[in-house]
C-alpha cells in the first residue's frame, strides 16, 4: 500500500483521478468496479495495517518503478579523459564550464556514464537551469535513479506524460512551459479550468508564463486575474495586459495616465500638479489603481500612484502621453537621492528593453557616477542585462574604470551569455588601461574569468596570443586565470569531438 496515492485520489477526487493499478488489483472484485468504494476500501486497508504495526509506503520504491531497457544502446558513452573534464566539474573546479560541457555531450548524442549519475543528480538539484538540459542525457536510468530517493524524486518527473490536474506545482510549471510553446490555447484552456484551485503565489508564476505567445485569446484569463483578491496577482495580470492592445484595462491605463498624470514633469512642478489633478480618495475612477499600491506607497499616494503608472505604461505610449523623448524623460525623472521614480521607469525598461531608451540612461548617468541610482538594485540588474551598449557607450567617450564607477565591473561580473568580439575588446582595453596605472588589475579578476568562459573560443585564443609577449616573464594572476580558462575550453572541445 502506497499511502501519497492513496492521500491523492482521495483528495483530488476519483473522477479525476483513480487508483494505481498495484492497489486496486488488490480489492474484491465488486468493490474494485466501483472508484469511491474502491479509493475508500484502500484507505481502511491502511488504517488496518497501521493499528496491525505495519508502515506504508510513503515514497516511491524500486520495486514500484523497475528500470526499463535504455531505448537507444547506440548512443556513445564518453571516453575516460572526457569525464575527466566532467568530474573536475563536479568537485568545483571550472564550474561554470558546465552548460558548455552540455553542450558539446548534445551536438554529440553522447550518454552519461553511469557511475556518474548520483553526482550529477545532485548538480542538478543545485542548479535548476542545468537539470532541464541534463535529465535527457542521463536518460532512463538518470529517471530511475532519481525516482529512488525521495530527494532526488521531483527530477523525475516527465512533463509530456504527466496529468495538469494531478502533478505536483514543479512539474505543473514545466508542464505549462513546455504546452505553452507548442499549443498556446491547450495551455491557457488547463489554467482556466483551474484557475479558481490555485494558490495565489502559483498563479503569479503561472502567469509570468504567459508571455510567451501571449495573445488576445489569453484575454478572459488576464482580466480574470486583474480581478483578483490578490495585489501581486493583479499585478502580474496588468503587465500582460499592457502588451496586448485594445483591451479595457489597457485603455483605462492609458486614459487615466493621459488626464491625471501625463503633465507631471518636470519635477518643479510635480507635487503641485499632482495636487490639483488627482481626484479624492473616495473617486470611483481612482480605486482600482489605488488597490494596487503597497502599504508604504499609500502612504504618499499621489506619487506611488505616478511611480505605478510609469512602471507599467507601455513606453511608446508614455512618450506620446506626455509628450517628451525618452532621454528627455529619463532627466525628467531625476531627483537626486529620490530614486522612486526612476527605479520605476527602470523596471519598466527591465520588462521591455528599448535601445533608445538605453541609450538615453547612458548619456545622462554616465555623467554621474556617484549618483544614488547606479546603487539601486533595478539599476544593477539593468547595468547586467545591457553590458554590451554600455561598453560600447564607454569606449566611444574614452571613459575609463576607476574608483568612482568599478562597480559597473559587477555588472560585467554576472553578465553570463554569449560574449561578442567587441564586447571582449573593450573589457580588455579597459583592463589594459588599468594595469597600466588607472587602478589594480585584481579588480577585474571576476569579469576576466566571466568573460574567458562566455567569449567565443577564437576571439578568446586571439586574446591569449596577443597578450604579453615572452620577454615579459611576469603574468598578472588574473590574467593567468584568464588564459588558463580559455585552453581548458579548447582541450574540453578538441577532446569530445576527437571521440567522433
Amino acid at each position: 500500500m502506497n499511502w501519497p496515492s492513496i492521500l491523492q485520489t482521495i483528495l483530488v477526487g476519483t473522477d479525476r483521478r483513480k487508483l494505481p493499478a498495484e492497489i486496486a488489483s488488490e480489492q474484491q472484485p465488486e468493490v474494485a468496479t466501483d472508484p469511491v468504494a474502491a479509493a475508500l476500501e484502500a484507505l481502511s486497508r491502511v488504517a488496518l495495517l497501521k493499528k496491525g504495526g505495519f508502515q506504508p509506503a510513503v515514497h516511491v520504491v524500486s520495486q514500484a518503478f523497475p528500470l526499463q531497457e535504455e531505448e537507444d544502446q547506440n548512443r556513445p558513452y564518453l571516453t575516460e579523459p572526457a569525464i575527466g573534464f566532467l568530474q573536475r566539474m563536479l568537485e568545483g573546479t571550472y564550474r561554470e564550464g558546465l552548460p558548455e560541457f552540455l553542450d558539446l555531450l548534445e551536438q554529440g548524442g553522447y550518454r552519461l556514464p553511469p557511475e556518474l549519475l548520483p553526482g550529477l543528480l545532485d548538480q542538478c538539484m543545485q542548479q535548476p537551469a542545468v537539470a532541464t538540459r541534463m535529465i535527457p542525457l542521463m536518460g532512463e536510468r538518470g529517471r530511475w535513479l532519481a525516482r529512488q530517493n525521495v530527494r532526488w524524486y521531483p527530477l523525475s518527473a516527465d512533463p509530456d506524460a504527466s496529468d495538469w490536474f494531478t502533478a505536483p506545482y514543479v512539474v505543473r510549471k514545466q508542464l505549462l512551459a513546455a504546452t505553452r510553446n507548442r499549443n498556446p490555447m491547450l495551455a491557457i484552456a488547463w489554467l482556466e479550468k483551474t484557475w479558481a484551485e490555485e494558490k495565489a503565489d502559483d498563479k503569479v508564476a503561472f502567469l509570468h508564463l504567459l508571455k510567451t505567445r501571449l495573445s488576445t485569446l489569453d484575454l478572459d484569463l488576464l482580466e480574470r486575474a486583474f480581478q483578483d483578491k490578490n495585489r501581486e496577482v493583479r499585478l502580474a495580470a496588468l503587465d500582460l495586459l499592457t502588451l496586448l492592445p485594445d483591451n479595457p484595462v489597457r485603455s483605462a491605463l492609458e486614459t487615466f495616465f493621459a488626464n491625471k498624470l501625463a503633465g507631471a514633469f518636470p519635477l518643479a512642478k510635480r507635487e503641485k500638479y499632482l495636487q490639483t489633478t488627482l481626484p479624492d480618495l473616495g473617486s470611483d475612477d481612482l480605486k482600482p489603481w489605488f488597490d494596487l499600491l503597497s502599504k508604504a506607497e499609500k502612504a504618499d499616494w499621489r506619487n506611488g500612484l505616478l511611480h505605478l503608472f510609469i512602471r507599467f505604461l507601455p513606453l511608446k505610449e508614455m512618450c506620446t502621453l506626455s509628450d517628451l523623448k525618452p532621454a528627455e524623460l529619463v532627466v525628467a525623472s531625476d531627483a537626486g537621492n529620490q530614486t522612486a521614480l526612476t527605479e520605476a521607469l527602470l523596471e519598466n525598461l527591465l520588462r521591455h528593453s528599448s535601445a533608445e531608451w538605453t541609450e538615453g540612461f547612458w548619456q545622462h548617468y554616465c555623467k554621474l557616477f556617484r549618483h544614488a541610482l547606479w546603487q539601486k538594485p533595478a539599476m544593477q540588474v539593468f547595468i547586467s542585462r545591457n553590458v554590451e551598449s554600455l561598453m560600447q557607450h564607454l569606449a566611444g567617450r574614452h571613459i575609463l574604470l576607476d574608483y568612482d564607477n568599478q562597480f559597473l565591473l559587477r555588472g560585467l561580473e554576472s553578465f553570463r551569455q554569449p560574449w561578442s568580439k567587441q564586447l571582449l575588446n573593450n573589457l580588455l582595453q579597459q583592463y589594459r588601461s588599468a594595469i597600466g596605472g588607472n587602478m589594480p588589475g585584481w579588480h577585474y579578476a571576476a569579469a576576466l574569468q566571466t568573460a574567458a568562459w562566455h567569449c567565443d573560443l577564437p576571439d578568446g585564443h586571439a586574446a591569449v596570443q596577443a597578450s604579453y609577449s615572452s620577454s615579459n616573464s611576469y603574468q598578472p594572476k588574473e590574467w593567468t586565470a584568464f588564459m588558463n580558462i580559455v585552453r581548458y575550453r579548447q582541450s574540453m572541445h578538441a577532446e569530445i569531438r576527437s571521440e567522433k
